[in-house]
């Protein structure tokens, strides 16, 4: 096999990885930021205008590709 088509192959798996850690990271962010609405008030929640169901209906919505 010529090494450019390994090189090749290569960048192949790590986009793949960098892609893949990116998804994860969205991910602990969103469950970060989930846990700290569910912790406010009421009161807090409306102190910005949201609701909890518009709250919960943000967070079901799949993280969105490039």
């Amino acid at each position: 096999m010529p090494a450019g088509a390994i090189r090749c192959g290569l960048r192949g798996v790590v986009s793949v990885w960098r892609k893949l850690a990116e998804i994860i990271r969205l991910r602990r962010e969103r469950a970060r930021m989930h846990c700290q609405l569910a912790a406010m008030s009421e009161r807090e929640l409306m102190d910005f205008g949201m609701t909890r169901s518009e709250i919960a209906y943000e967070l079901k919505k799949p993280v969105r590709r490039k």
